[in-house]
This record gives C-alpha cells, structure tokens and sequence, in this order.
C-alpha cells in the first residue's frame, strides 16, 4: 500500500483577473489536474480530493485509478453535483491498494476520518435500543441496551421504536419470568425478593433453584424470539401435566394462565417467513441530494425489524449503497451470514469486494441478490420502506427548510442559520453548576455534537459569570473548528443580561461573536415566547405559534433537558460523597469495593451485614456507622457536602440513579 500525493503550484496569481482570464486559469487548472491523474499508477487504489485550503473535500475508490481519477476532469457528461466538487479541486492525493478490497475498507475509514463534505456520509441519527441475553451468566436476565458489546451474548434486535421494544421486554418478562434483580451475581438467600413473591420471577436467588431449572426458561426464551412458539407451548403443557400429577394444582394453573397468554400473543403476531437463517435486506431511495436506505433485519427466517439509515450526499445508487453499507456495517452493527441487495445498484464485483470486506470482519459473509419470489418480496417491501421514509424526512426536511427561512428574516441574518447552538446552565443554590450546549443542523437535533461543562466559576449562584465560562470553554481561539464549526446562531436561554455576557465572553477572547439571541419566557406565562437580539430594546416581532419561534422553542427546551440530567447525575455523585465524607476506616480502596459492588444506596441499605462485610472487612463501628448515614442520607437528613470536580469518583453509585446524558463533557 502506498500513500503519494499528487500537488503542483497553481499558475497565475497577482491582481484579479477578468473573467476571460479565470477562465483561462481554471481550464489551465482541470488541464494541470486531468495530466497528474493520467500519471497515477494503473492500480486499484483510494484517492483523496483537496481545496486550496487543503481540506480533503472527497474521498473515492477506484479499481484503475487513472482511469477513474481523469474521469473527474472532463468538461462534459458530469452531474451538477461532481461538477461542483471539481471547481473546489485543487490537488489530490492517493493510495494504492493490492486488492480492490482493500481500497474499499481504507475508503471506509477515511471518509470516517475526514468526513468529507462531497461523500455520501451515513447519518444514522438514532441508536436504536436491542436485547441482550448474557448466556453465559448462570441466571442471565433481559437487558435494554444501546450498543451491543461483542462479549459473546444474544442480542434481539434492534428495535426501531423504544416503545416497542419496552413493551416486547414486558411481554417477554411475564411469559417467562427471568430474574430483574441488576446484582452482578445471584446470591442465594431465604427470603427471596418481592418480585418472586408476586410472581414475576421464578426465584434464582432460593436455595432450592438450580442453575438446570432456570436454563429451562432461559431456552424458552430463546424459541419465543426465533418464531417457534408452538415448541415453548409444547413445552409449557408437559409441564402443566407433571405439575398436576404432582398434585401441585397452584404451579399447574400459573402455567396454563401462561399458555393462554402465549397464545393470544402468537395469534396477534404477523410474521412473515423467509427462509431459515440470519439475512438483512437493504433497500435505497434517493431524491434531492439525500439518500434513504431501510434495512429488513431477518433473524431465524423471521422478519423482526426495519431499520432506516440516511445519507447526505448525490451521486449514482451503486456508489451510494456501497458507502452506507460499508459504513453501516463499519459501526459494529450485527452482520448476518447472508446480506441481500438490489440486483440493480451493484455490479457483480463490487458485490464480492463487498463481500470479502464483510467476511474479513468475522465470520463468513455472502453478498447476493436475492433468489426466488420471497427474496423478490422482501427486496421490494425494503425498498418500499426506504421510498417511505424518504418522503417523511424530505417533507421534514422542507418544514426545517421555512422554518429557518424565517429566522433569518425576522432575525435580520446574513445567511440562513444551518447551525444553530444553545446554551443553559443548571444549579441549585450555586452547587453543581452545570452548562449544557445542544445543537441543531437543519432544523434536526445533532446529539453526537452536544457538549457539557462543570462550571468552575468562583461566585458560586453567577449565571452571568458561569455562561462567560461556558462560552470562552467552546470558542476558546485553540480548538479545532473542525471539530468545533462556527454556528450561523447562537442561542441564549434568558434575556438581556445573558446577551450582555456573552458580548463580553467574545470581547475578552478578542473574536467577533457569531449571530447572538436570546429566548425568554413571557413574564406573565401566558403569552408567547420573547426572542431579544444584543443592542435592541423591544423583543424581536416573531408571531406566537409560528414554526420559527416553534423551532427557537423546541432548541432551549432541549438545552433546558440535556443540562438539567448532567446536573441532576453531579448532585447524586455530591450525595454519595457525603456518605463516605470523613468516615474513619474506609479509604479509597474500601469505598471503590462498595460502589462496584452495590449500583444503589436502597441496595446498599438492603444487604445484609454478612453482604456487605464480604465485599471488603470493616470495623463494627465503622460498619455501624456507614448503616446509619445510609439510612440518614435516604430519609434526606444526611447534610451534603460539595466536592471538587477532581474528587468525584467515575464509579460511585446515585440515591436515584439519573439518565445518562448525551454528548460528551468538555475540557
């Protein structure tokens, strides 16, 4: 592999030229560039278009690179698109590759780099939720979780909707009673948990449950989620018949309530049967310069899910296919043994690069497309889910569209604001002062781009003073603007005295502010929202319920959100510290060994002493003492103490444990 760039000095310079002479100059330019790539070496290989900035602006593969690379540079047959990413193209480099597989994975991984603005970019706004069962737990349990670690567990999934799969956990959990306790092992115990007692768990923590039995239905489980329910069923009413021959008629009748159940829920399912294996089916639809790809997820033959995932970015369906379906798979999304795609979007050897990529990340991956009516009609009904889905994003897309029109104009704007920030902070009383930044590109929130901040202000209680903080920690001159882009508006949640700190934030950092607003309830709470721009009096004319202010509204309301959760997690962590704060013959090894132990304060305060001694030895007194400040703390009697950022531990456990925030928190 070999990584060369391909530059030479621009012709020209000194004063502007007429408009004759640019053109001279940029057809000298395509000239210039069309004669390097002509050069290339005839390989497979990745090339990499730059500005004169030197921002790599697209990232392409090819399987003869000067074949694919001049192709670029011809004046005639080339889409608006590729014509307009030429005109930006001043130098490129490349890399060649000895497979075209292996240009394909390094394409991948420099458009995950580099992110360039002219590629198609997956922008798969939503990790969807899935089900893990950990069979390699003794007594595993049914977990929600986001993103599915490669640890060797079942995962069911994922879901599009929360809901759903809230709701299909519950369902699950009542047909086959796994355990809900979240300790990281069972301990056994004589007298089990309420949820046992209800009913609502077979009881793996009794003395008399083995790890045979619970496996049972573990098993059962297992069958429901691949479709074979009539199998659990059978199962169920053998059992139901032991139990009554046993003459336990109780156990007997739970089971039948069981079997009624699982029946009503298999008569309400609609499953739609493809084969026997693990497949996914990908559809695409594109308009407009955004791309809409559904992924039918097909587990055990069974069609489980569809997943959507978009694009940015123009170009042919085969190229866009591949880069979401590189990029998709890239992120560490399941990989079946068998993926279908539309037979007419890929060439066949693409297809088997494909392939070999896929294969290469685990086991063995066939890329085919599709064979026989049921492949047809999945085929189809992804498509269809994609060309659905499209239209929904483009007409959201088209609202955003005038909603941002109207804040430029109401607003007096040089550009329609396609970035828009917001800013809030949280305290109480000046403890655990807290600033939140959410984000909004094209009238959608950016979740990945949110950022938090521990404000360190000395005046504790200044929002003034903790909003320069927060402001001079984003726009701080150093950062990378790459990472950190300019916003076209930034959003102040509060009034005039916030727009007044922030003007002097950017005055002391020596930079011209962005757009700046404000977004201020109404005094008397039953009009609309007031929006105030820096040296202006009057709030900005911004008619109640119109999408503009609807939008403004729906940003700090998220801001308000996401900073208030950061804060409410720093105030548990403040509450938890006190616990320990002071307490003789707990150092830190001991305390660590508690808080990886127990996830709670009520868990905590529920063990026994024999529990809690097992986990790390501690005096009688100490003990005593830790089991009073439990109780204290959880009847809030318990003082507080605030501790310094540095002394709040990564591990410690919340009273009531808060959601975890979004984004990342900012240095």
């Amino acid at each position: 592999m070999t990584w060369s760039p391909v530059t030479e000095p621009e012709p020209g310079g000194g004063p502007a030229s007429t408009e004759p002479e640019l053109a001279g100059q940029d057809e000298a330019r395509l000239a210039r560039l069309r004669r390097l790539a002509q050069e290339l070496p005839p390989a497979p290989g990745v090339y990499l278009m730059a500005d004169q900035k030197g921002q790599i602006i697209y990232v392409g593969k090819a399987k003869v690179l000067p074949r694919r690379v001049s192709g670029y540079f011809q004046r005639s047959g080339q889409t608006p698109r590729v014509t307009l990413m030429v005109s930006q193209v001043a130098s490129f480099e490349f890399v060649v590759t000895n497979t075209e597989k292996e240009a394909l994975i390094l394409e991948n991984s420099l458009i995950k780099k580099h992110r360039p603005r002219f590629n198609v970019i997956l922008r798969d706004d939503k990790t969807y939720p899935s089900l893990r069962l950990n069979h390699h737990d003794p007594f595993p349990s049914l977990e929600i979780v986001r993103r599915p670690v490669k640890d060797g567990s079942i995962i069911y999934g994922p879901f599009p909707s929360a809901g759903a799969l809230r709701e299909t956990a519950r369902l699950v959990t009542r047909l086959f009673p796994l355990r809900k306790c979240r300790r990281p092992e069972v301990k056994k115990t004589s007298r089990p948990c309420l949820n046992y007692q209800m009913g609502r768990c077979v009881g793996p923590c009794r003395p008399e449950m083995t790890e045979a039995e619970y496996r049972v239905v573990v098993e059962r489980v297992r069958l429901f989620f691949r479709g074979r329910g009539e199998e659990v069923i059978a199962d169920l009413t053998a059992s139901m018949g032991e139990a009554a021959q046993r003459l336990d008629y109780e156990r007997a009748a739970r089971i039948r309530d069981q079997i009624r159940d699982l029946r009503t829920t298999l008569e309400r399912q609609v499953v739609a049967r493809v084969g026997s294996g693990d497949r996914d089916f990908w559809g695409l639809a594109s308009r407009g310069g955004v791309a809409q790809a559904a992924v039918l997820t097909v587990r055990e033959g069974v069609v489980t899910g569809c997943r959507p995932a978009w694009a940015e970015g123009q170009d042919s369906p085969g190229p866009i296919l591949l880069s979401l379906i590189t990029q998709y798979y890239g992120q560490g999304h399941f990989i079946p043994p068998e993926i279908c795609l539309p037979p007419a979007d890929l060439r066949a050897e693409e297809g088997v690069a494909l392939a070999e990529w896929l294969t290469s990340l685990g086991q063995a991956v066939e890329v085919g497309f599709g064979s026989g009516e049921d492949d047809e009609r999945v085929l189809a009904l992804a498509a269809e889910n994609a060309r659905v889905s499209l239209e929904e994003r483009l007409e959201k897309m088209v609202r955003a569209q005038g909603s941002l029109v109207e804040l430029k104009a109401r607003l007096d704007l040089a550009v329609i604001p396609r970035r828009l920030e917001c800013f809030d902070l949280a305290h109480i009383q000046g403890q655990a002062t807290t600033a939140g930044m959410v984000v909004m590109e094209e009238g959608e929130l950016k979740k990945e781009a949110y950022r938090r901040f521990k404000i360190k202000a000395e005046v504790k209680g200044d929002d003034y003073a903790g909003l320069q903080e927060a402001l001079k920690r984003r726009f701080d001159p150093a950062k990378d603007p790459q990472k950190w882009p300019w916003p076209d508006l930034l959003l102040l949640d509060g009034g005039r005295g916030q727009l007044s700190a922030a003007l002097k934030a950017f005055a002391e950092l020596g930079l011209e502010p962005p757009p700046l607003a404000a977004i201020a309830k109404d005094r008397t709470g039953q009009g609309p929202d007031r929006i105030f721009k820096p040296n202006r009096k009057n709030p900005v004319d911004l008619r109640a319920g119109s999408a503009g202010l609807l939008l403004l509204a729906r940003l700090r309301d998220e801001a308000h959100r996401y900073c208030r959760s950061y804060h409410h997690l720093l105030r548990s962590k403040e509450m938890v510290e006190s616990l320990f704060d002071g307490l003789k013959g707990l150092g830190p090894a001991r305390r660590q060994a508690l808080l990886g132990r127990f996830v709670s304060l009520e868990e905590l305060a529920q063990a026994a002493d024999a529990e809690i001694l097992a986990v790390t030895p501690l005096a009688p007194a100490t003990l005593a003492e830790l089991r009073s400040r439990v109780q204290k703390l959880l009847s809030g009697t318990l003082p507080e103490t605030s501790q310094s950022e540095e002394s709040l531990g990564v591990n410690q456990f919340p009273a009531n444990p808060a959601p975890a925030a979004q984004g990342q928190e900012s240095t």
